[in-house]
Order: structure tokens, then sequence, then C-alpha cells
């Protein structure tokens, strides 16, 4: 028997964490938490946002320290972990803010901390040969010599997983990674994964899709409030039981029954061109409708709202916005005429990080406040409140910088401001990337709200599920084209796979 087949067999304990505590003040994010990965194991933690996750992440990775408890690791207690110390014992981490360098490139990128030198000097061909290798390895295919900068989200993702499959074989941390990935790209990962497992790594998987949850997983933790509620094998829990027992309640019907109510067209493209990415897309939503818009990463779906918005110049072909030409008139424009965009990257362009929760949700309305006087901060404060309650932001403090927030907290801080004034037309682009099962759920209904008022909805998602559950009609892109229209019946999963990867006739 091989020493993994081994490692496998024996569940070997690579690390864990017994009775943590960590508190920020009167605030415990964990508390008398315990928490072990076995080398053969995929071990898959679950919670709602805020529910300690990456807070147990840090103390795996040594970025934080417990302030109760011990942190075990390679059968040794662990006094003052470090990252350097964690990574040099084989913890690689893949978390949801990345860890890139933007203005180096992807080899460049890949190679850091383990720079191959000759005669005293980098060497730069074998770092690059070595990256390309890696990254061949998952069928991942990046230029090696572009920068970092260059990549869209899902492209950075990609390159942070193949970084961390990099690293000094032992365990793996992945928090939310196909949050961003295709059907093709999450299939690899998914292949990587197993074959890792196979090969006695021990892997910490966070996710909040119960599709991933029970295809890869062995066991399952979850947690509420920074307290352990449940501990089980997957094979001997129910979808019900894990999601009552992160939310503290019955979800009932994952994916609401939205009826749409179609009226004029709200927004087209015309054979819209831009960024040398989109090269064709005509596509168009109607009032009282959510439109999706589904393909590979890279496919140009993103592109299709950027250009639209104004975030990028329009190369050729037009956009309309109730029965108007509006091409290129830029995003405060867009705004103005009751049309608004929610970007992929939460962080980097949608908000201030060192504002507040309060600042970031009224960002828009305050503009529109006709001055700071006590009726309008009493407004500002109502529809801070109202919106912090609706989708349950967590820590519910207004005044918190949003830097402070998990990602998923982050995320529906965005949503807040998408829902602070009313609006023509939504466009969200993975508007669930990162958000647990709960507040997915509440931004949903919020959904089905929006539709009931007469709202016209694009969804561009890569949880082909929410896709095909929540949208009306879907447009697919493939290589910048948009290549099919589905409608009723035809909105399957296999369908827009299919015409993803150009297989459908």
């Amino acid at each position: 028997m091989s020493e993994a087949a081994k490692a496998r067999s024996e569940g070997e304990v690579f690390a864990s964490l017994s009775g943590v505590s960590k508190f920020y003040g009167s605030y415990a994010a964990l508390k008398d938490v315990s928490l072990t990965l076995r080398r053969g194991e995929v071990h898959m933690l679950l919670g709602e946002n805020g529910a300690g996750k990456s807070t147990l992440v840090s103390l795996l990775t040594g970025a934080n320290r417990p302030d109760e408890g011990e942190v075990t690791l390679l059968g040794r207690r662990v006094e003052g972990l470090t990252p350097a110390y964690a990574r040099e014992a084989g913890v690689n981490a893949v978390l949801q803010d990345f860890a890139l360098a933007p203005t180096m490139t992807v080899a460049e990128n890949y190679a850091l901390g383990r720079e191959e030198t000759w005669g005293g000097l980098l060497s730069t061909r074998t770092m690059r040969e070595q990256a390309v290798a890696a990254m061949a390895a998952i069928g991942v295919a990046l230029d090696p010599d572009l920068r970092v900068d260059r990549l869209s989200r899902a492209e950075q993702q990609l390159l942070e997983i193949v970084r961390a499959l990099g690293g000094k074989p032992g365990a793996l941390i992945l928090d939310e990674p196909t949050a961003t990935l295709s059907h093709d790209e999450s299939e690899r990962l998914f292949a990587a994964v197993l074959k890792l497992r196979a090969e006695g790594w021990a892997i910490l998987y966070i996710s909040h899709r119960m599709e991933e949850i029970r295809r890869l997983g062995d066991v399952v933790t979850i947690l509420r409030d920074g307290r352990l509620t449940g501990h089980h094998r997957l094979s001997e829990v129910t979808n019900e039981k894990m999601v009552a027992e992160m939310v503290g309640r019955d979800m009932g019907h994952f994916y609401p029954d939205i009826m749409p109510r179609p009226g004029n067209v709200a927004f087209e493209t015309r054979a819209l061109k831009a960024g040398g990415r989109l090269k064709d897309a005509s596509l168009n939503a109607r009032y009282g409708e959510i439109v999706g818009i589904g393909g590979l990463v890279g496919c140009g779906k993103a592109e299709v709202a950027r250009a639209a918005f104004g975030l990028v110049p329009v190369d050729g072909g037009s956009v309309w916005l109730d029965g108007a030409e509006v091409t290129g008139v830029g995003p405060r424009a867009m705004l103005a005429r009751g049309f608004i965009y929610l970007p992929q990257d939460r962080r980097g362009e949608a908000l201030a990080l060192n504002r507040s929760i309060a600042e970031n949700i009224t960002m828009e309305v305050i503009g529109r406040s006709g001055g700071l006087g006590l009726l309008a901060y009493s407004k500002l404060s109502s529809i801070v409140s109202d919106l912090v309650r609706r989708l349950n932001i967590s820590p519910a403090q207004p005044d918190k910088q949003v830097q402070e927030l998990s990602g998923g907290n982050q995320q529906k801080v965005v949503l807040g401001r998408a829902l602070s004034l009313p609006r023509k037309v939504y466009v969200f682009d993975e508007p669930t990337s990162g958000i647990d099962v709960a507040a997915r759920r509440d931004f949903y209904d919020q959904l089905s709200a929006l539709v009931a008022n007469g709202a016209a909805i694009l969804l561009i998602s890569s949880d082909l599920q929410e896709l095909v559950h929540l949208s009306h009609r879907v447009y697919v892109m493939q290589e910048g084209v948009c290549v099919a229209h589905l409608q009723g019946e035809a909105i399957t999963e296999d369908a827009v796979v299919s015409h993803a990867f150009g297989a459908a006739a």
C-alpha cells in the first residue's frame, strides 16, 4: 500500500483546533469550537456569513491566534502559529480575498515565496515553465506573461488555486472556490480536489452550494454565531438538517417561484462589441422579468453589462434604454436613468472599504437627499435600518467599517445599495458569490419583489442552478458571441452548458 493510501485509510490527523475561542472585545467570533482535518478526507465547513468560518480559517493559517483552546499541527501543539510556519508545514489556502501582486505576471505570482535561483540570480525561465506545467495539470489556460491586473476576477481565482496546489503537500483550504468559476472550470477543480484526497491531502472546503457539499465532502462541520451546531458524516445527514443547524430555521423550498409579468422592452443591446472580448451581443430584458446570461469564464457575459453601463468603451453596436439609445453615456448618466450595475468584484469596484455600512448603502441616496438636515438624516437612518434588517447584515451595526465584515456580508452591503433607491433596470453580476444559504434565499425574495413591482432584471451568474431556476429567459455567451436564447422548458442546465461549449446544434 502506498504511503498516500495508507494515510487515507488510517485517517491520520493533519491539523486540529480544540476548544478554540476568539474574542474581539465582548464579541465572540468563535466560542469553544473544535475541528479536525484528516489526511485523505474532504471536510466541509458550512455556516452563514458572520458565523465564524473566516476566523476559524485564520487560526489554521496562522493569521490569527486563539484566545482560548489549542492548535495542533502534524501531531504537535503549536503556540503562536505564524503564516510562514503554517505554509512550511504544508497548509495551503485559497481565500476570498486574493493575495496576488497585481503588477506582476501570472508566472511571477505563481513563483512568489518559492523562487528558483541559479548562481544567485532568479531563474525566470524555470519559474515560468513550472507555472505553465502547474496550470496545465488542472486544465487552466492563462498567459504566463500577462500581468495579474489584466485578468478577470474568475481568472485570478484560478491562479490562486494553481498557486495553492503548487505548495508543499499537506492541507488545502478552499473558501468558496467556485464562486466565480464556470461549469467547466468547476469540474476541473472538483477533479483536482478528489485527486488530492486520493493522494492523502487533508482538505477543508467552505461552500454554500449543497451540490458541491454532497459531491465532494466526507464530513461536515456547521457553525452558527461563532459556535459549533453540528458535525456529521455526510452520508448520515440530510440537507434539511444541515440548513436548520446553520440558520436555526427551516428554509422550505429554496428557489422561489417568481412569476413573470413581462411588459415593454426596458433594456436592449444590438450587436454590441467591446473590450476585445465582447464580439456580438444582441439581447433584451423586459419590465417584470428576470433575464439570465450564462457562459464559461471569459465568454464575455460580464462585458455586456460593463459596456452597457459605460465602464468600458463600446467598439461597435448600440445600447438602448426605454427605446432611446444610450450608447457610451457613462455610469453617472445610466444611474440617473434608473439603470444600476452591481459588479462581481465587490472589494475592488463596489465598496468604499474604509467607510461604514450606512455610508456605503446610502452613497447615492445622500446625493439626492437635498441636504443633511434632521429630516434627511432621519430618512437615511430609516433606509439603512430597513436594509440591514431585510438583508440580515451581520453585525447589525450601521457605523461599522465595511472592511471589517466577512466577504458575504460585504456582498449584502452591495446589494443594499442597489435596493436603496427605486430603479428601472437592475444588473447583478455574480450577486450571490460568497453569501450563505439564508442570505441567498433572502436575496431571491428581493428579486421576486422587484419583478412584482415591474423592474427589469439582468442576472449574470456562474451558478447553473441559480440561473436556470430564477431566469424567465436565458442568453448563452460563447467566445464573445451571444449564441443562444432559451425560453420556457428549453431552459435547462444541460442546454446552457451545451451552448456554452458550442456543442448544441
